[in-house]
């Protein structure tokens, strides 16, 4: 499967994911009881996984997995992908995704262009007692990874094809936990790909093998979201401008596509950028400055900080880019846009917010990571004023 197409499919993940085949959960054979290995998406020690798809020389898309060293780590002797526990620096599923590709595999997120595009459903071990989350990520360029011999007995390029809905799956039988166990196993280079890894594969296959990654991507959180909308085989290079009042109705329209709710809830019109390409909104950017004049159930900014006093502050409210645009700078573009009319006027720190629990919130692992690659820094969380339903975590970078 080309990674070209790949990455299309994977611009904008779905709100409901794809399930992974059912071939691949575990049944018990001895015993009428059910063998459940995992329940409940809250429970259990957090830990994350980089889930990462590459391009081969021919163009091919690859995913990166791991044969863990065959005694004396957890699950030895297994193919998984890199990853482990999270601790205590890290910042949120991505930090931890990361830092243990680093550290098993040497991977070096810059040189191999990667880019965050989402996670894959949260579940729980109960046999390992861990909480994982599925960081799904595209590097433009093949990484140069070299394994960690205390972990990594070596690295393993799979093809995404090994995955897709009519990939081959066998049957493997063994005693867990005292019990008989029947489940579903992929067989890729020599090696059988079982258990959650399996199941985090079949996830990405079905996703991958639907045609089209999502007919709607879902909101990233309140300063990133994300809209679907078709789009042309061949479309100009989008362009960057002030929208006026003339342009509410397509303004409306390209709302309505992403979130209905959002159309009665904006700034006025002059202070919203969008971009356009062949006479169409593919982006949209909205700013309005920190203290401006809130309704009494909107959030009033952030408990317990402060800025200097004289310190203009602009908050982004909205961003929104049509996922099969996504990529592209476009995203970028519009934000840069932001920068220049907020440094006009006189502002000297932008800010952002997304909902701080990725649990509760997954698309917001990729806002975080837009706002982070594009200079902000963390600033807060806040626990007093909720949204929807969760604490906000708020980002800065400043201007000037």
């Amino acid at each position: 499967m080309r990674f070209d197409l790949v990455r299309e499919r994977l611009e904008a993940l779905p709100r409901e994911l794809p399930a992974a085949p059912a071939i691949l959960t575990p049944i018990r054979l001895d015993s009428a009881e059910a063998f459940v290995p995992d329940s409940g998406q809250r429970r259990g020690r957090p830990a994350a996984v980089l889930v990462l798809i590459f391009p081969d020389a021919e163009g091919q898309a690859r995913v990166l997995l791991t044969a863990r060293v065959p005694q004396g780590i957890a699950h030895a002797g297994e193919v998984s992908f890199p990853g482990g526990s999270a601790e205590a620096n890290d910042a949120d599923p991505i930090d931890t995704a990361l830092r243990e590709a680093a550290e098993e595999v040497g991977l070096d997120p810059m040189a191999c262009d990667l880019r965050v595009v989402g996670v894959l459903e949260v579940f729980a071990l109960t046999v390992s007692g861990y909480r994982i989350t599925p960081v799904v990520a595209v590097a433009e360029r093949r990484p140069d990874c070299t394994p960690d011999p205390r972990e990594v007995a070596r690295i393993i390029e799979a093809p995404v094809e090994a995955f897709l809905p009519h990939a081959p799956v066998e049957l493997d039988e063994q005693v867990i936990r005292e019990r008989l166990i029947r489940y579903g196993v992929y067989p890729v280079e020599g090696e059988r790909v079982w258990g959650a890894t399996a199941r985090m594969l079949g996830q990405l296959g079905a996703l991958l093998g639907t045609g089209r990654a999502a007919e709607r991507g879902g909101a990233m959180s309140g300063s990133g979201l994300a809209a679907s909308l078709p789009l042309g085989a061949a479309e100009e290079r989008p362009a960057v401008r002030t929208a006026t009042a003339g342009d509410g109705a397509a303004i409306d329209d390209f709302l309505e596509a992403l979130a209905p709710e959002l159309a009665h809830a904006l700034p006025p019109a002059s202070e919203l950028l969008l971009a356009e390409s062949s006479g169409r909104i593919v982006g949209l950017a909205g700013w309005a400055p920190w203290d401006r004049p809130r309704e009494a159930d909107s959030p009033r900014g952030f408990e317990g900080v402060a800025f200097d006093p004289g310190e203009v502050a602009t908050e982004i409210t909205l961003l929104a880019v049509a996922p099969r645009l996504r990529g592209l700078g476009i995203g970028r573009r519009l934000a840069n846009a932001v920068e220049l009319s907020a440094a006009a006027a006189d502002s000297r720190r932008l800010l952002a917010w997304t909902p701080s629990d990725s649990d509760v919130h997954p698309s917001s692992i990729v806002a975080r990571a837009f706002f982070r690659a594009n200079g902000y820094t963390d600033v807060a969380v806040d626990r007093h004023v909720r949204a929807g339903g969760g604490d906000r975590l708020l980002l800065s970078r400043p201007l000037g």
